[in-house]
Order: structure tokens, then C-alpha cells, then sequence
């Protein structure tokens, strides 16, 4: 059996963004120095605006391809997803072509993402509360920033699921989706409702690309940090992606051990 382990994140044309990746590549690599270790961007829209830039990238399809012609027989595809969204389904859609036979490899198994059930958004819930020591939780805000999924109303269940567990454990955290113009506007509001004047605000995303670059921490009008701030709540972007705090990339790993033990039964 020759084995190899795929990270597969939404990736970012950001260059901030591979921080994340490389801490999980880095704690991959100490744990499974023997297994052969690689990495795909499941965005086609990253993937698309790459090649325009020079950098032209395998997809997820292809990498397994490769693999298989080095004479790869098991591989783990290790999520880097928040939600089992869009893409993570698409992931999956993939594990089946392996399964028919369609992808020359003997078996692929796909490691889940960040968030999957009750469990993992409670303890999620809980480190996201406790990870800024400098933040005062009773009179300043906490905003989450998560990307928000159009087409997965199941990974748009677990969003809102954290989002109640968050603010039933503190009532000046908020959880807003990308996606959805509306929600920093509503949270606006009832930071303004509150009276407080200083927010937080933390991207709820794998890694700190251009979403936390532009959509969050943007010097132009329409960033969540400007929307806040116009109504004279100041605000604190905290820009680094998930993976690159310990505390959750070590949750991505536990799954992909979970996954490498499925691949060996």
C-alpha cells in the first residue's frame, strides 16, 4: 500500500494565506514524515484567477491523476473546509469516481471539515469566545466573520447553529455570513443598540486570503471593518485565518488521523 494525504482548501490568490496551510502542512509532515503529503485548491474561481496571474495549478481531480501515475493506491483527502459546503460536496463527488473505478486509485477516503455536529460547534463556540485575552467580553463586541455558503443549506444550518451557540454563551458576540450583505448591518445595529464602542472583529475561515484582506480589513467603505466603524464603534480586525492557530489547525488534524485510520481498516 503506498499511501499519500491531500490537503484540500478553498485557497486564496492572496499570498497571507498559505500561513495557515503551511502550519497544517508542518504538523502533517512531523506526524506522517513517511507518507507523501500534498495540497489542492478547490475554488475554480482561485484556480481560474491563478493561471491569469502565472500560476498554473492542479485541480483536486488532477492531482489524484498524478498520484495514481506514481503508483499511489491510498490517499486521504483531508478537508480544510469550515462547513461541509459547496466544495466539500464536490470533494465527495470525487471520492465516488475513485469508488467506481473512474480515478485509478484503490480507495480514497475524505476527511471532515471543521464543523459537522452539535459537539464540534459547542467546543468550537467555546475556544472562539476564549481566544482573545485581550478583549473585555462585557463591554466589547466580538464580531465572526464566516463566508457563508449559497448553495448548502446544510452547512448554512451549522452557521447558524454556532451562531446561537456563541450568543447564547455571551451576549456581545455576533456571528455574520459574507454572503449575506444584510448581516453586518443588523450586527451593526445591535452593537449601536448596546451601547458599546469597540468591536473585534476575527475571520471565521481557514485562512487569512482575501476575504479577510479586502471583505473584512479593507481600507474601502463596503468592509465590514468601515461599515462598523462608521457609526463610531472602533474596530479591531484580528487578520490570521483559522489554520494558523494551533488550537483549531490540531482539530483538522484529528480528523485527518481519523480518516488515515479509515483508509488502513
Amino acid at each position: 500500500m503506498k499511501k499519500a494525504i491531500i490537503f484540500a482548501a478553498h485557497g486564496s490568490k492572496n499570498r497571507a494565506a498559505s500561513s495557515a496551510l503551511g502550519n497544517i502542512l508542518k504538523m502533517a509532515k512531523e506526524l506522517y514524515p513517511e507518507v507523501l503529503i500534498q495540497s489542492a485548491f478547490t475554488s475554480g474561481h482561485v484556480l481560474k484567477q491563478l493561471k491569469k496571474q502565472g500560476q498554473a495549478l492542479p485541480s483536486l481531480k488532477q492531482t489524484l491523476e498524478k498520484l495514481s501515475d506514481k503508483g499511489i493506491s491510498h490517499v486521504v483527502i483531508q478537508s480544510l473546509h469550515v462547513i461541509p459546503g459547496t466544495e466539500f460536496t464536490n470533494i465527495s463527488r470525487l471520492i465516488k469516481r475513485v469508488d467506481r473505478g473512474e480515478i485509478k486509485l484503490n480507495k480514497a477516503v475524505l476527511g471532515n471539515p471543521l464543523l459537522t455536529n452539535k459537539q464540534e460547534i459547542e467546543e468550537v463556540s467555546d475556544l472562539m469566545l476564549n481566544l482573545l485575552k485581550e478583549r473585555n467580553p462585557d463591554n466589547e463586541a466580538l464580531i465572526l466573520v464566516a463566508h457563508g455558503s449559497k448553495y448548502s443549506d446544510s452547512g448554512n444550518r451549522l452557521y447558524d447553529q454556532l451562531k446561537t451557540s456563541l450568543e447564547s454563551k455571551d451576549k456581545n458576540a455576533y456571528l455574520g455570513r459574507l454572503n449575506n450583505e444584510d448581516d453586518i448591518i443588523k450586527i451593526r445595529k445591535q452593537i449601536q443598540d448596546s451601547g458599546i464602542k469597540k468591536a473585534f472583529l476575527i475571520p471565521l475561515l481557514f485562512g487569512a486570503g482575501n476575504h479577510a484582506k479586502k471583505d473584512i480589513d479593507g481600507n474601502h467603505e463596503k468592509s465590514w471593518k468601515n461599515i462598523v466603524a462608521q457609526k463610531g464603534i472602533e474596530t479591531v480586525t484580528i487578520a490570521k485565518g483559522l489554520g494558523e492557530y494551533d488550537i483549531f489547525a490540531k482539530r483538522w488534524m484529528d480528523n485527518l488521523q481519523k480518516a488515515i485510520k479509515e483508509l488502513d481498516s
